[in-house]
């Protein structure tokens, strides 16, 4: 202790601290509870944060992981992303030397999984399935635990089927069992061989179960941009070099096919992390911006308690100074004060952070998909003890500095009070403003993202969902590998679900309303513009009752029928923004499209649904222009090729309850093939649910956060006016002895509250019509300098002010002029 003189003081004035504070038990557990509230939702976030941008990737040497990036340059914007075409990939592939490289998809696609009587159940199951090329593992530099990956002649057009499982898959089906390799299961209907197990934790940036040969083509989906290509620099390869490498062999490739007039596409490498994590990081990156806002806010509404505290201490500290204590000793006295609160709150911050990260988890389950493990560990906890830290030295600093710059002998003569008017309230009143600025920062925040949730979710859908139960499931099959199969299926089930009592109507579709579904080309084939350019629509295969299923209306010509059978002249039926976008006012009903490799006929326009938009910048939902085709004739290329990416749904409206519903739908399909597994049971609601989940998550989080900054600014500005209140009692008694209403009273000392509020508040509206440009992708329906927004700010503001201004003055009404004066 003597080599460390400093010490002593300090564990002194500690022990003092907690005695003073436990004195003060509503102080202090405001104090507490404002650092662990901020702390805590600090901390949780970080953790997100962290396993998300921050953490390397769980492979070796992640620095050197990276993807092919394809950049498009055009008059309208440019486009970054990294899905690329089979000839991109055969470039690449062929012509590289700094990089090992593999090819991929970059999502999973639901398929039936079928385990042999002696290995399980014998049950078919929905699983994820991921398809990566040869030298996806080894390019990842993790080896399977058992058995080998994917060979050349497994990655190949009619190669060999075979099949690595994850840990979790091996361990549910199979037992563990370590004699696992060369045993057979039925996987979309094909017997496919297990050549390998991955180890435990492996994750491909996908929720896969297991992986199987991708066999890129060069036509049908290697004809669009459907792969993703990694890659790993090799050993004294760097990364400029790598890039340089890649981008001049995307020269190679726009010489052979040049891009459209105006348009220019170049390639790039872009890090791994960065890539996988594109769609994320924008919306983790704004919350981390909001709760380091409510940090902020938290850091000076303790600021102004600590200055409203030291006002009240005013005898205490001028006694010490008088009898020699050092200023610096004062300081140090009161910045231990504010270190020991912090230190209460942070711990306590932390506590909470685990139960705040489970909400958060709970929060955004349907609306981000979060493929690494997060979790509150050693670093989140590091981190939430620095906040505490900087926290402490922020709100705790300057008031102690502020407190010890009195006079002596003015203080002690105050006997505790202070004089009105002092100098000292302007940094209490200038902290009050800097609260109620970022408190309207984050509520103009919220309410626009508020606002977006609630146009989304108010959108006119377009059908009737009531009493609607969807069913969808796989047909990526060899058993379904042509139209026949299918639509026996469809027929046979359907016949069975309208047997069932109760119900009203039965189809089969593609995709569903609120879905992403099918982009396709087409051109028109008569009329103004006939072939000259491609246009592009979405489009669903559809049975004749879907539109009685869902009570779509038809606005002109007719629906689908037994007319349109295979065979019969090609018809489509399309929506009322196909009909806008590309016919304008005429008439489409008569006129003929080329789609899907036939010309079709236009035989009925009806009303829009929305959708998840596949291209254009139209926001999470919208109209979409709309082609329907009857199933009966589509053909059999054709139905493999979207079986691999969309799985159909069945679509039932009954007056029987939805869990009813759902088990009559399952036991009609049994009825025709009992290996076809549901992959989801919904209603239409949780459909729409799904769509919108990102923008509830992101509201409902930022609503969260902007009350919790406007609470703490009116904590403060409640305890500004407290104060005031407190310090202005014996001259409000003078007032009142000479005349002055109680009225006038509480309105002298609640007035400047207000007028701080109204300060804070004009100011934040003005930051805030600047900072929301940065919402301009999140936000729909409505604009960024949205006036609703801003007046609903400002009333919650002003409404918040007024309650936290008025309530402390209320005491003032049972003033007694004489008994103050008296006392004083």
């Amino acid at each position: 202790m003597n080599s460390v003189p400093f010490v002593e003081p300090v564990m002194r004035d500690a022990r003092y601290a907690w005695r003073i504070l436990r004195r003060t038990p509503v102080f202090t557990a405001t104090a507490v509870l404002t650092v662990a509230l901020a702390i805590a939702i600090n901390t949780a976030v970080f953790s997100v944060i962290d396993g998300v941008l921050l953490k390397p990737l769980p492979y070796p040497r992640p620095d050197r992981l990276g993807l092919v990036l394809r950049v498009v340059s055009a008059a309208q914007g440019e486009g970054r992303g990294t899905a690329v075409d089979g000839r991109t990939w055969d470039t690449i592939r062929d012509h590289a030397t700094t990089i090992e490289r593999a090819v991929l998809s970059d999502w999973t696609t639901g398929v039936n999984l079928v385990v042999p009587a002696t290995a399980g159940p014998g049950q078919a199951r929905y699983v994820q399935q991921q398809r990566v090329g040869t030298g996806f593992f080894q390019v990842l530099g993790v080896s399977p635990l058992i058995g080998r990956e994917f060979t050349a002649e497994e990655d190949v057009v009619n190669g060999p089927p075979a099949a690595i499982l994850s840990a979790a898959l091996w361990r549910g089906l199979f037992n563990a069992d370590a004699s696992i390799v060369g045993r057979r299961l039925m996987l979309r209907g094909e017997p496919y061989t297990i050549v390998g197990v991955m180890p435990d934790g492996f994750s491909s940036g996908q929720a896969a179960d297991l992986w199987t040969p991708l066999r890129p083509t060069l036509d049908g989906e290697g004809g669009g941009e459907n792969y993703h290509i990694l890659v790993r620099l090799r050993d004294g390869a760097s990364w400029p070099a790598a890039m340089s490498e890649v981008g001049r062999l995307g020269l190679d490739l726009t010489r052979e096919r040049p891009p459209q007039d105006g348009v220019r596409i170049a390639f790039s490498l872009i890090p791994l992390q960065e890539g996988i994590t594109a769609e994320l990081r924008q919306p983790l990156l704004m919350l981390w911006v909001a709760v380091g806002l409510v940090l902020l806010v938290a850091c000076v509404n303790l600021a102004g308690l600590l200055l409203a505290r030291a006002s009240q201490r005013t005898r205490e500290i001028a006694t010490r100074l008088a009898l020699g204590s050092a200023r610096s000793a004062v300081i140090r006295q009161l910045f231990v004060e504010s270190v020991v609160l912090a230190a209460v709150g942070g711990a306590l911050g932390i506590a909470l952070g685990f139960l705040t990260l489970d909400a958060l988890r709970w929060l955004a389950r349907d609306a981000f998909e979060l493929w690494q493990p997060v979790g509150l560990d050693g670093r989140a906890i590091v981190v939430g003890t620095i906040l505490s830290l900087v926290a402490s030295v922020t709100f705790g600093l300057a008031p102690a500095v502020q407190a010890s710059r009195l006079d002596v002998r003015s203080g002690l003569l105050e006997s505790g009070r202070s004089i009105a008017g002092r100098a000292s309230r302007w940094p209490r009143r200038l902290l009050v403003v800097t609260q109620v600025t970022l408190g309207a920062v984050l509520l103009v925040g919220a309410g626009l993202l508020l606002r977006t949730f609630e146009h989304l979710r108010t959108l006119q859908p377009g059908f009737d969902s009531s009493g609607v139960v969807t069913a969808s499931l796989s047909l990526e099959d060899a058993r379904y590998r042509t139209a026949a199969p299918v639509l026996n299926l469809f027929d046979e089930s359907l016949t069975r679900i309208r047997s069932t009592p109760g119900v009203e109507a039965a189809a089969v579709t593609l995709g569903l309303p609120y879905e992403r579904l099918l982009n396709l080309g087409f051109r028109r084939v008569d009329g103004q513009n006939a072939e000259t350019r491609g246009e592009m629509t979405s489009a669903a295969y559809v049975t004749p009752e879907f539109f009685v299923a869902l009570r779509i209306p038809i606005k002109h010509g007719r629906a689908f029928d037994a007319r349109d059978a295979a065979g019969a002249p090609a018809v489509v039926v399309v929506n009322d923004a196909f009909a806008r976008a590309y016919f304008n006012s005429d008439d489409p009903v008569g006129r003929r499209i080329r789609l899907s490799g036939s010309e079709r006929t236009i035989v009925g326009v009806v009303g829009d649904v929305q959708l998840r938009p596949g291209w254009g910048e139209n926001g999470p939902l919208a109209p979409m222009p709309l082609t329907y085709m009857p199933v009966t004739q589509v053909n059999d290329a054709f139905l493999r090729l979207v079986h691999g990416w969309f799985s159909p749904t069945f679509v039932v409206r009954s007056t029987r309850p939805a869990g009813e519903l759902a088990g009559a739908i399952r036991r009609a399909v049994d009825a025709v093939d009992p290996l076809l597994p549901f992959a989801k049971v919904r209603v239409m609601a949780e459909v729409r649910a799904e769509a919108i989940a990102p923008q509830r998550f992101l509201a409902a989080l930022l609503v969260g956060l902007a009350m919790a900054a406007v609470l703490l600014a009116g904590i403060g500005l409640h305890g500004l006016i407290a104060t005031s209140v407190a310090e202005r009692t014996r001259e409000m008694g003078i007032r009142m002895a000479l005349g002055a209403t109680q009225f006038g009273a509480v309105r002298a000392v609640a007035l400047p509250g207000l007028i701080l509020a109204a300060s804070g508040t004009a100011a934040g509206l003005a930051v805030a019509a600047v900072a929301a440009r940065l919402l301009r992708h999140f936000v729909w329906g409505v604009a960024v300098n949205d006036p609703v927004t801003l007046t609903g700010v400002a009333i919650v503001l002003l409404g918040v002010a007024t309650i936290a201004s008025i309530a402390p003055t209320l005491r003032l009404l049972r003033l007694d002029p004489a008994t103050t004066l008296r006392r004083d």
